[in-house]
């Protein structure tokens, strides 16, 4: 280390008598290599862009650059051609808390999975009528696409001393606990590979070896630099070693603790070989910190700034002594779209082939972009039948490569678990059971039982059909055993038991991941049983017939608190064949039922219901809803009316308003608008004032044109893992009461 100084400090002295008394015999004979290590720690790892940036604006050449985890993704990208600046904006662009989570995100669940996906605390795999562990929570899929997309340029460059900086990462073999060198093969694996945390992301399969994360064996890998050939060895460190107890506070944190402590005796001697060491300090971050990203690019830049005369004495020195070809920091190679001539599938078991490549819709003598390789993955991936899909290419030549996908299916069976408390619906505990491929191929059965003193259930069978396999056939079935509240001038008046059941099917046209048309039909059976009331009661049962088309659209970028997208449901169609069996009284006594003028002939019906979300800086949304529900030609009330109040929207015919219960005001026809204001004021923890006007009646019984409402209200909202936690206040102006409102968990 003393005598590596000393030639770099005698090279210094110098140079800077250039040209005055060193000639180019009196200078080395050959210019000495640069190395740039770059070590793990998570996202601790994105301060190395920093140092990238500073080295960039020097003007100094790197020879060779290794790296580890967080540093091997930062040094690949790096080594093909991104410059540190071009690192910055992406780093600022991604998600990476959907990067690094362990559920996929919205955005890649097809429409058709969007309703049931990431309701549920507890989701427990079966295969074989066993429970399924895994080698690790997260699968990555996005990151491994995001790190595709990125790769793209060197996509037929195999070999990593090819690239534009020869690269090299390093990871652990699983089996053994002994250090792999990753310089050759697929660049996205090998990077996916060595930032495999153990236990936390799945690990990776290169050639006979599983492989996870090199910071457990060797997290700064400025040994590997030296051996590449490096004479004078530039080293960035975001890890502090092993940490305090009281530093540990993330799983992740205590999991690199326990498989980091074989590094930090490798360390002692990886640290000697750094000529220029540079030891960032990040003690308020942890690996964990991707909700921190700009700070860490800001620390990243500021040790940047520090070391920048350093960089820019040895760059002027080195060129001083051996002119070079002005700097370049862009030096990604420009690459065009691939021809892909033949699509190959490995890993599929429980799987059709012809359904994967239905949804998959590349065509074999097509060009493709990433953009749109990554899209084909995501609309196969989305169906959830698979856990990862990676692919990459083998190249032709003259722009023809052969893509070769490489596939890890979901277990079949799950069984999932769910709790759940309303102000409506009381408590529920919810459990879930989904089989795919039930009875025949490409298909998904679920059946799911909220227990409850409001007991419900619903069964669901889905078959993907066509060739493209973007048509769906649908049978359904559904259960709800739920209080009915009968109010007049917003008082409660009567208290009904309400039961409901149907049963139907439909056809459905998935246009893409997020939207698709239909059209079904269900017979549906309803059944009311009033308390003992000095009013009138409306005793019995009614069967009909609904006929309906439908259209639908989910843009929202996740299931809790969305801060962008859109969620529009329309429905429209005809009710017939009603059939009903209903008994109406007076303090006991029974009436004729036409006394009241009720008919119960076909009608139809439309139900709008839409939710418009838009960001507002960093921690802000607007959500604009609105909701319609008409029932036309329609004479006929409390069975098919349209309930309005509830700030959770999961019962029949149910039109949310913020400043009423559910069904405080029952009716043929309603419009209603609200507006709300999402700020999320701690991490995770929201304030959301709301306000609602609707029209009502505007076409029904009563003789009035129309009645107006407006409410208003706030709710204080966390979201966990169980779902939202809130808890609202709540006022209309036509009800004149303060409410409390409260809904613990996702509803069934």
């Amino acid at each position: 280390m003393v005598n590596r100084m000393h030639r770099i400090l005698f090279l210094l002295f110098l140079t800077s008598l250039y040209p005055y008394t060193v000639t180019a015999q009196q200078a080395p004979e050959h210019r000495p290599g640069i190395g740039l290590t770059l070590s793990g720690g998570g996202a601790k790892g994105l301060a190395h862009i920093g140092i990238l940036q500073a080295i960039d604006s020097a003007g100094l050449h790197i020879d060779y650059v290794t790296g580890t985890s967080m540093g091997s993704i930062v040094g690949a990208l790096y080594a093909i051609g991104y410059s540190g600046d071009s690192l910055d904006m992406i780093a600022r662009r991604l998600d990476w808390s959907t990067l690094f989570s362990n559920q996929p995100s919205m955005e890649e669940i097809s429409y058709e999975e969007r309703a049931e996906y990431n309701r549920y605390m507890i989701e427990v795999p079966f295969e074989y009528g066993k429970p399924k562990l895994t080698s690790g929570v997260i699968s990555g899929e996005q990151l491994w696409l995001e790190l595709a997309r990125l790769a793209w340029p060197v996509r037929d460059v195999k070999d990593f001393s090819q690239f534009n900086i020869p690269f090299k990462c390093i990871a652990t073999d699983v089996a053994t606990g002994q250090i792999v060198t990753l310089d050759k093969g697929e660049l996205v694996t090998s990077i996916r590979a060595s930032m495999a945390i153990p236990s936390v992301f799945t690990a990776v399969k290169i050639g006979d070896k599983k492989l996870v994360d090199g910071g457990v064996v060797r997290n700064f890998p400025s040994v590997t630099a030296k051996e590449m050939g490096a004479d004078i060895i530039i080293g960035s460190n975001v890890s502090g070693g092993l940490r305090k107890a009281d530093e540990l506070v993330t799983p992740i944190d205590i999991i690199y603790q326990l498989g980091f402590y074989k590094d930090a005796d490798d360390f002692v001697d990886a640290r000697k070989l750094a000529d220029i060491y540079i030891q960032h300090d990040m003690k308020n971050y942890s690996a964990a910190s991707f909700g921190s990203v700009d700070s860490i690019l800001a620390e990243g830049k500021r040790r940047g700034r520090e070391m920048y005369p350093v960089f820019k004495h040895l760059a002027d020195s080195l060129n001083a002594l051996y002119p070079q070809p002005p700097f370049v920091k862009n030096r990604l190679p420009a690459v065009p779209d691939v021809e892909i001539t033949n699509i190959t599938i490995k890993g599929l078991v429980h799987s059709d082939e012809r359904f994967f490549r239905g949804r998959l819709n590349l065509e074999p003598g097509g060009c493709y972009t990433p953009e749109k390789i990554r899209e084909a993955v995501l609309n196969v991936y989305g169906t959830r039948f698979y856990k990862e899909i990676t692919y990459h290419l083998n190249p032709l030549g003259y722009g023809r490569s052969e893509l070769e996908i490489d596939v890890e299916e979901n277990p079949l069976t799950y069984v999932k678990l769910a709790l759940h408390y309303n102000t409506f619906t009381n408590v529920s505990a919810i459990v879930n059971l989904t089989q795919r491929n039930f009875i025949v191929p490409n298909s998904r059965a679920s059946v799911t039982a909220a227990i409850s003193e409001n007991p419900r259930l619903r069964g669901e069978y889905f078959k993907y059909l066509g060739r493209k396999r973007n048509v769906g056939f649908g049978i359904n079935a559904y259960y709800a055993n739920n209080p009915l509240v009968v109010y007049e001038e917003f008082r409660k008046s009567q208290e009904y038991r309400s039961k409901y059941a149907s049963i139907g099917a439909n056809l459905q046209f998935m246009l893409n991941r997020i939207m698709a048309v239909g059209a079904g039909t269900r017979w549906e059976y309803m059944r009311f049983k009033p308390d003992i009331s000095p009013n009138i009661e409306l005793e019995g049962n009614t069967k009909q017939m609904n006929t309906f088309v439908y259209y639908g659209l989910n843009t929202l970028n996740r299931k809790q608190y969305p801060t962008k997208g859109a969620l529009i449901d329309l429905e429209g169609g005809i009710v017939y064949q009603q059939n009903p069996d209903f008994r109406l009284r007076l303090s006991g006594e029974e009436l004729p039922l036409d006394s009241l003028g009720l008919e119960f002939g076909n009608y139809q019906r439309m139900l709008l219901k839409m939710n418009y979300y838009v960001p507002v800086g960093r921690r802000g949304a607007i959500n604009l809803g609105g909701y319609a529900g008409i029932n036309f030609n329609y004479d006929q009330a409390l069975v098919n009316d349209f309930i309005i109040g509830g700030i959770t929207d999961f019962t029949r015919n149910q039109i949310p308003f913020v400043g009423l219960y559910e069904g405080e005001v029952s009716t043929p026809s309603v419009t209603s608008v609200q507006l709300g204001f999402q700020y999320e004021a701690l991490k995770n923890v929201f304030l959301i004032p709301r306000a609602s006007v609707a029209l009502y009646n505007f076409n029904g019984l009563a003789e009035t044109k129309y009645n107006y409402l407006s409410g208003y209200g706030m709710t204080l909202g966390y979201s966990t893992r169980l779902g939202p936690l809130e808890g609202s206040v709540m006022y209309s102006d036509q009800a004149g009461i303060l409410k409390a409102y409260v809904n613990l968990g996702f509803h069934f």
